[in-house]
């Protein structure tokens, strides 16, 4: 059978693991839901500075917080099984073993893994692509960002599959209408430019500090005393650059509160409306193996 998680009551994020898991996958077997349920934990809150992924403007840019030392956020662990494969929920960034970014997966990608590990945020899963004829990777993947099954696909109904991974397929392509609709209506802001240009320009500075570090530990004697020297040079420059993002950050988000978007102007989008429709069509066969959204 296969098996996968329940949905998750705790976690109040823009996606949610779907762990499945049981016995050996059947295409014409019974589903039944997994009582290993996504485990939420807590962290430390990051710092400002978050990028894309923090939410705090919906452009990606970094605004000063106030919060209280003791306050957490949630993070995620992965209870599924250790092995198995996937389809990517929505677009998705993917990274290097050694963490670096490489790029962003379509919603509906078809992944195998074997292994999951900790990281700063939640669990990430050590996955192979499956987009050509060889497998490529491997890469990691934020739990939260992929629906997880038992096995391996070449064991499953060809069919099943394929229906799985249009339904994915859809969701992330109704997602990305949804992100175009809301950066139009962003692009709008009087801020945005300069925000989202100061917002690059510091995480820039931030992959060129983890750079020069890196090159500094590989040094010795006096070329390394001259690379710690520029380091610290540049360091002060990265102070600036996040003081500016952080101001012109604080304006965007000042406006963006002011003029908060319209929900029902986006749903009235007729490109937003057919690929909900659409999607909902692919959803109908697959639904029992769906994970809940929140």
């Amino acid at each position: 059978p296969i098996w996968f998680n329940g949905p998750h009551t705790v976690m109040k994020k823009r996606v949610i693991l779907a762990a499945l898991c049981g016995a050996a996958l059947a295409a014409d077997a019974q589903v039944r839901r997994s009582s290993r349920n996504v485990q939420p934990l807590t962290r430390r809150p990051d710092t400002a500075a978050s990028g894309v992924q923090s939410g705090n403007t919906g452009l990606g840019v970094a605004v000063p917080k106030k919060e209280p030392a003791a306050e957490t956020v949630p993070r995620v662990a992965y209870l599924g099984p250790r092995t198995g494969w996937g389809l990517v929920k929505s677009a998705s960034p993917y990274y290097a073993p050694d963490g670096k970014r490489l790029g962003t997966l379509a919603g509906g990608t078809l992944f195998t893994y074997n292994g999951v590990k900790p990281s700063s945020r939640n669990d990430v899963l050590v996955c192979m692509l499956r987009r050509g004829a060889k497998p490529e990777g491997p890469f990691l993947l934020d739990c939260t960002d992929i629906a997880g099954y038992e096995g391996d696909p070449a064991t499953v109904d060809a069919e099943l599959v394929a229906q799985l991974q249009r339904y994915f397929t859809l969701n992330g392509r109704l997602a990305e209408r949804r992100a175009a609709l809301e950066e139009a209506a962003y692009a709008k802001n009087p801020h945005f430019e300069t925000a989202r240009d100061a917002q690059q320009a510091y995480q820039a500075s931030i992959e060129k500090a983890a750079a020069m570090e890196r090159e500094m530990n590989g040094l010795s004697g006096a070329r390394k005393s001259k690379a710690l020297d520029a380091l610290r040079a540049f360091k002060y420059e990265q102070a600036a650059l996040k003081t500016r993002a952080d101001r012109a950050a604080a304006a965007y988000k000042a406006w963006k509160d002011a003029h908060p978007l319209d929900p029902a102007a986006l749903a009235a989008d007729p490109r937003l409306q057919a690929l909900r429709a659409e999607r909902e069509q692919a959803r109908k066969p697959v639904a029992h193996l769906i994970p809940d959204e929140p």
